[in-house]
This record gives structure tokens, sequence and C-alpha cells, in this order.
């Protein structure tokens, strides 16, 4: 399991070192266009494109850290009624079936848009592209995580099922 942590451990750091170097930089950017607009100082014209390439590169950094902290999208109306192992169940399948080749193909596309970049576009989306690739990856281990912590929660060798949520993380004092 030290290695399931460590694997943790990286997304997590990637995910929130990427949102505290593009979040900040995102605000700064957008209150400069608010400037720019009403005193006319001409910077406009690359700040838009700064601000989405941030928010591209803070969302696709993001996904794994997202879904290790049980923060994606999901419809709970029936899973608040389920059994720990049913949930366990059906998100082992998901993850075997939905995400992990989610991320295989993510990975592929952002692999292929990446080396088609170096060769024929700017520098500029290099880090765009960059950021489609190693996403996705850390998309997957974050799915290979949960799959390994859901059957050691089957086999009865782990604790709680995963991902886990902020709810369901002990709180210190």
């Amino acid at each position: 399991m030290r290695i399931l942590d460590f694997l943790e451990t990286v997304i997590r750091s990637v995910g929130v070192g990427t949102a505290w170097l593009t979040v900040v930089p995102i605000a700064f950017f957008t209150g400069l266009q608010m400037l720019d607009r009403k005193l006319q100082l001409g910077v406009s014209a690359i700040l838009p494109d700064l601000s989405t390439s941030l928010l591209f590169i803070l969302i696709f950094m993001s996904f794994g850290f997202t879904y290790l902290r049980d923060g994606h999208v999901r419809v709970d109306v029936f899973r608040r009624n389920w059994p720990p192992r049913r949930f366990a169940w059906i998100e082992l399948a998901g993850c075997l079936f939905v995400l992990l080749p989610l991320a295989i193909i993510l990975t592929n596309y952002g692999w292929d848009g990446l080396m088609r970049t170096t060769k024929y576009a700017e520098t500029d989306i290099w880090a765009r592209r960059i950021a489609a690739v190693i996403g996705p990856v850390l998309l997957g281990f974050a799915g290979l995580v949960v799959v390994a912590r859901n059957i050691a929660f089957l086999r009865g060798q782990h604790d709680s099922i995963a991902p886990s949520s902020q709810e369901d993380m002990p709180h210190g004092d």
C-alpha cells in the first residue's frame, strides 16, 4: 500500500501545486483585463489567451486530485442508501470500464497533439499540450489507486472504500 500512498501524494501535490500556480495568475490577469477595458492599457489582446491556457492547465492537471477526493459529479440519489460493498463494486467497474480507458484515450490524443505541437506550433501552446498528456496520466494513476484500494476493501484488507470524500477524511484537532 506504500506505492498507492506515494502515488496519491504525487497526484495531490501536482493538483494542489498547479492550483496555486494557476489560480493566482488567472485572477491577476482577469483583474488586469478589467482595468484594461477602463484605462485602455493595450494589453487585453494577450490576456484572454493566457487566462484560457492557465484554466486549461488547471483543469487537466487536477483531474486525478479531484477524483481521489471524490469531487467529481455523480448521481447521489441512489448511492446514499447503498451498502459500502455495493458502492465499492460499482466504483471498481466504473474505474475499469470507463475511467481507465478514458485516461488512456486522452493520454493518446494528448501525446499526438504534443508531438504535432513540437513540430509545427509555437512554443506558447506547449504548456497546454504537456498538461493534456500529464493530466490524463495522473487521472489514470488515480484510477489505479482507487481500483487497488477497492479490491483491498472487498478482500477485507482496507478499512474504507475509495475514492474517499473530504467528509470521509479524519479531521485533525
